[in-house]
């Protein structure tokens, strides 16, 4: 037989024991915080420079299965509607065939492959050094070279606390990426 004890324990937490459990999460969270904010931001970066590579590699094949020069060039083509080369990557950018070789979109003869997104606020693209913002278009002639080296250097709004990517493509126009490869200002 079960006897039922009149005596009941009661289960539960002190005030001490909630205070030090708070005290351990309270010092656990401001650590993990800022840790884990670097984190996305660098992912963010990460994912930037993906795309802006993306961009690189699909004006490369366009030239070559086109077999035409295909350009990519910063454009605000987005937020206008207007097919022009801009001087701000953050506007955004885009990848068209280029027959001419300059720095202008031709509606009679040129062809817009694809329009990409701006980077989002603060981010910026820029030469190795990080002093100037990149503007220059990228051109691939029918054979995929682009005959001629260069860095683009996608650095945070948050500081050098967050290393930069850069995208450097070689004179044959193989474009690799590269984890602090420069100095973000």
């Amino acid at each position: 037989m079960d006897r039922i004890s009149p005596i009941r324990n009661k289960s539960g937490f002190t005030l001490i024991e909630l205070m030090a459990v708070v005290a351990v999460l309270s010092v656990t969270a401001l650590i993990a915080v800022p840790s884990m904010q670097q984190a996305i931001h660098s992912n963010q970066l990460r994912t930037e420079i993906s795309r802006i590579l993306a961009a690189i590699k699909l004006a490369r094949s366009e030239a070559i299965s086109r077999n035409t020069t295909v350009s990519m060039c910063p454009s605000s083509f987005v937020s206008t509607g207007t097919a022009a080369c801009s001087r701000n990557y953050a506007d955004g950018w885009i990848v068209f065939t280029n027959r001419d070789r300059d720095r202008v979109v031709d509606r009679d003869s040129d062809e817009i492959i694809r329009v990409f997104e701006g980077l989002p606020g603060g981010y910026s693209l820029t030469n190795k050094a990080g002093t100037t913002a990149a503007f220059e278009v990228i051109s691939y002639r029918p054979d995929g070279s682009s005959r001629r080296n260069r860095t683009l250097m996608l650095c945070s709004p948050h500081g050098s606390a967050i290393r930069s990517w850069s995208i450097v493509m070689n004179v044959v126009g193989r474009p690799r990426v590269a984890r602090g490869w420069g100095e973000c200002l």
